[in-house]
């Protein structure tokens, strides 16, 4: 395309923006000023820092010390008691889910914390060498890097004559992921098998997740030979709401393990050779969290979710909106300027589907004329309103049209939002709004938006005759508030979001309804008459053609 030609291009879609812009700041100087005095106030307003602290607390339980590790999305346990994982509760539930304990064997007080584990459980990250169960360890480090803001707890202890080091390492950013690191010192002069538990758990247990292995690239739910297992990419639970995975990332290698106990019990897990006279080390990756793409493919386990074309469109849309949030660094900006761009693609359609519904307007005392006439031949009735609408060139569908394209827009809108709140939620705050992924604290989004609607109802909606009677007018005025008791504990986002759009959509009506006023006074002029016009004329509801 020749610079020229993009140059004329923009100029002509930039036209129509301008004149609007100059007819709002000469004849609306208020309005103007208003603007003005928002745009500098939400470009100054300071945000709420990001939620990334993580704390830890030392508790002393049964001559051992537990390591209760706090993050914005998780409360983590760790013991020195085998120097194992006790405790994944996801504290954080964002809005349609619940908050959920992931480790198999333990029960959460969902209020006091306080946990409960099955007698016999064996817990994460427990290990067992050619055997020899799990011997005595203490905590050899612990604490929170003041300048990265990394976790890291280390465990240093004795199996079967070998020393064993257990390394816990989360990230403040990371969402959902915790590496775990062992390193085993074999002094003797013949390898070990060094058996790690990833989970166990009795199958029979009612709404316990079944095992998954990832192998050669596919999820599966029964191990395969071990000559048949070209690629081994994990083990874990997996279910339509929270994953439970453990992969490795690096190190020596390691092997898929599951057994079946007389009494029930499956454990699943991994095993690792400790060559002799040296150290070995393997490095993990354990994903504890909700079923999410994203996160899971940051934690490469993005294969264990098989999903279709409406997510995979949603999950395009998250990122764009995440390219917006690295862009701005701030999920409210990222919101904004989403909104802005998807209003300037549906404008044309909106538009149109706005003028169509007027034309409609102004037609229906015509075609009530013609329903009264022709009321007892359907087919003569069909006939004379196609014949009105095709000489007032009105489309009864083009006005159906617009919404039918823009509702799925707003619904993927709306399930990137919420699928995207860990990452809001770990994001700094916007303007009084801590927290875009939680309700509004003083609900002023859900309270302006309504008085919005109820505006755009009473001053700038067309409206369609007495043939819906004065329950139709009435339910315009019902819906905005009935929304707004339905949908008050929505996420921030999602009503910062819709605000934006309702006042794109008020703003586009109050525009149109202004050239439909102008077009009705030209056309009175040039066919000599004169036009009557309503005190609201401005709003363009008091045109009326003579």
């Amino acid at each position: 395309m020749h610079p020229n030609a993009l140059f004329n291009g923009v100029a002509r879609f930039g036209r129509p923006g301008y004149s609007i812009l100059r007819e709002v700041i000469v004849s609306k100087p208020r309005i103007a000023w208003g603007l003005c005095c928002l745009v500098v106030a939400l470009v100054t307003f300071a945000a709420f820092p990001a939620q990334r602290d993580i704390t830890f607390e030392e508790l002393q339980r049964d001559g051992f010390r537990d390591i209760e590790v706090q993050t914005p999305l998780a409360r983590i346990l760790l013991s020195e008691q085998g120097g194992v994982m006790k405790s994944v509760f996801l504290s954080f539930a964002p809005y349609g889910s619940t908050v959920a304990e992931l480790v198999p064997g333990t029960t959460t007080n969902v209020k006091t914390f306080d946990r409960e584990y099955v007698a016999g459980a064996v817990f994460p990250f427990a290990v067992s060498v050619n055997g020899e169960s799990e011997g005595l360890y203490r905590l050899a480090e612990v604490g929170v890097d003041d300048a990265t803001g990394i976790f890291r707890a280390v465990f240093r202890g004795t199996v079967a004559g070998l020393s064993v080091e257990k390394r816990y390492t989360i990230a403040p950013d990371a969402v959902y992921t915790i590496d775990f690191e062992i390193a085993v010192s074999n002094t003797a002069a013949a390898a070990a098998q060094v058996q790690m538990t990833v989970g166990s758990y009795l199958a029979k247990k009612e709404g316990v997740l079944d095992v998954t292995f990832l192998l050669n690239g596919e999820p599966r739910t029964e191990l395969l030979a071990s000559e048949s297992i070209r690629s081994f990419g994990g083990v874990g639970l997996m279910g339509k709401q929270t994953v439970f995975f453990v992969a490795p990332k690096g190190g020596a290698a390691v092997t898929p393990t599951f057994e079946t106990a007389t009494s029930g019990a499956k454990r699943f897990g991994l095993t690792l050779t400790a060559a002799a006279g040296a150290q070995t080390t393997a490095k993990t990756t354990l994903y504890a969290g909700r079923h999410r793409y994203l996160p899971m493919e940051a934690a490469g386990i993005e294969a264990l979710d098989k999903h279709g074309f409406g997510s995979t469109v949603m999950i395009w849309v998250i990122r764009f909106i995440d390219l917006l949030f690295r862009a701005t660094g701030n999920y409210g900006w990222a919101i904004i300027l989403f909104t802005i761009l998807t209003r300037l693609i549906l404008w044309p359609l909106m538009s149109r589907q706005m003028h169509s519904m007027a034309r409609m307007q102004r037609l229906q005392p015509k075609m009530k004329r013609i329903q009264e006439r022709f009321k007892d031949d359907k087919q003569l009735l069909q006939q004379r309103m196609m014949e009105l609408y095709k000489k007032e060139g009105v489309n009864p569908m083009s006005g159906c049209l617009p919404l039918i394209i823009q509702l799925p827009i707003i619904y993927l809108i709306w399930r990137a939002i919420l699928y995207a709140s860990e990452s809001i939620h770990l994001s700094p705050g916007f303007l009084w709004m801590p927290d875009l992924s939680l309700p509004d604290p003083y609900f002023i989004l859900v309270i302006v938006t309504t008085l919005i609607m109820l505006w755009q109802q009473w001053k700038l909606t067309p409206q369609m005759g007495t043939e819906g009677g004065p329950g139709t007018k009435l339910f315009g005025y019902i819906f905005p508030v009935l929304m707004a008791i339905l949908l008050w504990q929505f996420p921030a986002g999602l009503w910062l979001y819709y605000l934006l759009t309702t006042a794109a959509q008020a703003g586009q009506q109050a525009i149109v309804n202004r050239q439909l006023a102008r077009a009705d006074k030209l056309a009175a002029a040039a066919a000599g008459t004169d036009i009557e016009i309503e005190p609201n004329d401005e709003d363009g509801r008091g045109a009326q053609g003579s």
